[in-house]
C-alpha cells in the first residue's frame, strides 16, 4: 500500500492530466506479478520497464483490484508510467450482469468514471479508462450513456479519455456514426474475424485498412490489441511467433500515423512460464505445422489451408525421396471422405491421408518418389488440409513435421524457425500454420516484444 508521504507528495503534482498519447501507445493489458493475491507494483512495474512499455492497462474486476490500482499508481507515477483504468462491463461483472459484486461502483459507470477522474487528478500519470466487450454490452451502453459516463470522468478530469473495447465486426459505419464522438480512441483485439483464432495473421493489414477509413470519419482512431495470451474458444494458443507477427504489424500503422498504437492482451508478465492452455504439435523438437477446422463451423467442398517451400535437390543428387510425420486429433472411426491430409509438389498430388484413417499418433507416409516432379532441380512443396466434401460441425486437429528428404531439401523441415515457409488458405474455415511451443513462454514473449517497443 502507498505510504502516507508518498500519498501526500502525490497530492502536489500538477492536477491536469497530460493528454493520452493518440499515436505511439505502447502498452499491456492485465496478467501483472502478484503476491499474496494482490498486485505487485514494484515487480509488475520492472517488468512493464523491461518490455518497453510506455503504458499499462490495470484491470479493475475482482474485489482487491481498485485498492490494488490506488497502491499502484503512486510507483507508476514516480516510473513515469502511463496507466488505464480496465473496466469489465455487465457481462463480466463478478457475481453476474447486477454487478452487485463489483466493487466499488458496482453498476454504476457514471460513478467509475468520476472515481477514475478523481484518481487521475491526484495521479496524471492515469490518463484513460477503458470498457472490455463494450460492443457485447450496447443495450446497456447507448450512445447517449456513453456520453453521460465519458462526460463525467471528464468533468472531473479535463484530460481523462475513454477507449471503449471494440471488435472488428462491430466497428462498422452505424456505429462510428454513434458512438465515435462519444469515446476518444477504441481498443480492437486482432482475433481475425469472423474466423475467430490466434494462429492465422495474414489479414491483419486488410483488416486495419478497413477500420483507419472508418474510423477516419468522426477523427478517431484504433489501439491494436494483440493476443499475447489464450483466446477462448480456440485451438491453438498464439506463440511467440504471432505475437511478434501481429505486433510488428501494428507498429507499422502507428509508426505511419494509421492507428494510435499497441496494447498487449495479458501478456504474462511473470516470468518462466508457459502460454495458458497451450500445447505441442511437434513430433520431435518444440516446432510443428498444424491445420484446424474449428467445433461449430462450415466449410465449403474445396476449403483448404496450406504451406508451401521449395524444395531443392542436393549438390550432385539425381534424385528425390520424401517420407512425412503426420497425426491429427480424429480416431479412426471417425467419419470419412472429409478431412483430408494433403500433399502436393509442383502443383500435382503425390500423397493424401483421410483423417479418419488412422487414430491419434503420429504415423509415416511410404516413401515418395518427388523426382518426376522436379524442374530444374526444384519445385514447390505444399502440405495442406483440404475439406472433400463439406461439414457443418466436425472439428479437427490436424499436424505436420520432421519432412524427411533423401537427395533434396527444404529450408525448415522440422518447422523450428520462421521464413521457411509461406502459408495461404481459402475462405478461412479452415485454418493453418506453424506454432512453437515454449515452455518460458512469458520470458520469451516478453523479450520479443520489448526488441519491437524498443524499435
Amino acid at each position: 500500500m502507498c505510504t502516507l508521504i508518498a500519498a501526500l507528495c502525490a497530492t502536489l503534482l500538477p492536477a491536469t492530466a497530460d493528454a493520452a498519447p493518440a499515436p505511439g501507445v505502447r502498452a499491456s493489458y492485465a496478467n501483472p506479478v502478484r503476491t499474496d493475491g494482490h498486485v505487485d507494483a514494484a515487480a509488475t512495474i520492472e517488468r512493464l520497464q523491461a518490455m518497453n512499455a510506455g503504458t499499462y492497462a490495470f484491470l479493475v474486476q475482482n474485489e482487491t483490484d481498485w485498492h490494488d490500482l490506488e497502491a499502484f499508481l503512486p510507483p507508476a507515477q514516480t516510473a513515469g508510467l502511463a496507466v488505464w483504468a480496465y473496466l469489465v462491463p455487465p457481462t463480466e461483472c463478478p457475481g453476474g450482469t447486477s454487478c452487485a459484486e463489483y466493487l466499488p461502483h458496482k453498476k454504476d459507470y457514471t460513478a467509475w468514471a468520476k472515481a477514475i477522474g478523481s484518481l487521475s487528478q491526484h495521479y496524471p500519470v492515469l490518463k484513460a479508462w477503458a470498457i472490455d466487450d463494450f460492443n457485447h454490452n450496447l443495450p446497456f451502453f447507448t450512445a447517449s450513456y456513453t456520453k453521460q459516463i465519458r462526460d463525467a470522468g471528464r468533468a472531473v478530469q479535463p484530460g481523462l479519455e475513454f477507449y471503449p473495447v471494440v471488435y472488428s465486426d462491430a466497428v462498422t459505419t452505424s456505429f462510428v456514426d454513434a458512438y465515435g464522438g462519444n469515446i476518444d480512441n477504441l481498443i480492437m483485439p486482432f482475433r481475425d474475424d469472423p474466423h475467430r483464432n490466434t494462429l492465422w495473421t495474414g489479414g491483419v493489414s486488410a483488416q486495419l485498412d478497413t477500420l483507419v477509413t472508418r474510423l477516419a470519419a468522426k477523427n478517431r482512431k484504433l489501439i491494436l490489441m494483440v493476443y499475447a495470451s489464450t483466446l477462448s474458444a480456440t485451438t491453438v494458443a498464439p506463440d511467440v511467433a504471432y505475437v511478434r507477427a501481429v505486433t510488428a504489424a501494428g507498429l507499422q500503422y502507428t509508426a505511419a500515423g494509421k492507428i494510435a498504437g499497441v496494447v498487449q492482451y495479458a501478456l504474462p508478465l511473470t516470468a518462466g512460464r508457459p502460454q495458458k492452455s497451450d500445447e505441442s504439435f511437434a513430433h520431435t523438437g518444440n516446432g510443428g505445422l498444424v491445420f484446424t477446422v474449428h467445433p461449430d463451423t462450415a466449410t465449403k467442398a474445396g476449403d483448404f489451408a496450406a504451406a508451401s517451400t521449395t524444395i531443392h535437390l542436393d549438390d550432385g543428387s539425381s534424385s528425390c525421396r520424401m517420407v512425412l510425420w503426420h497425426g491429427d486429433d480424429r480416431a479412426g472411426s471417425s467419419p470419412a471422405g472429409y478431412h483430408f491430409k494433403q500433399a502436393q509438389v509442383g502443383g500435382t498430388q503425390v500423397w493424401q491421408r483421410d483423417v479418419a484413417t488412422e487414430d491419434t499418433d503420429w504415423y509415416t507416409s511410404a516413401p515418395i518418389d518427388l523426382t518426376p516432379r522436379l524442374t530444374g532441380g526444384s519445385a514447390v512443396l505444399t502440405l495442406r488440409l483440404y475439406e472433400a466434401k463439406a461439414v457443418a460441425d466436425y472439428e479437427v486437429v490436424a499436424r505436420f513435421d520432421d519432412v524427411s528428404l533423401t537427395g533434396c531439401h527444404v529450408a525448415d523441415p522440422g518447422f523450428e524457425s520462421t521464413g521457411g515457409w509461406t502459408f495461404s488458405r481459402k475462405n478461412g474455415d479452415v485454418n493453418g500454420g506453424q506454432h512453437t511451443y515454449d515452455p518460458a513462454y512469458s520470458t520469451s514473449v516478453l523479450a520479443a516484444v520489448g526488441a519491437l517497443y524498443a524499435a
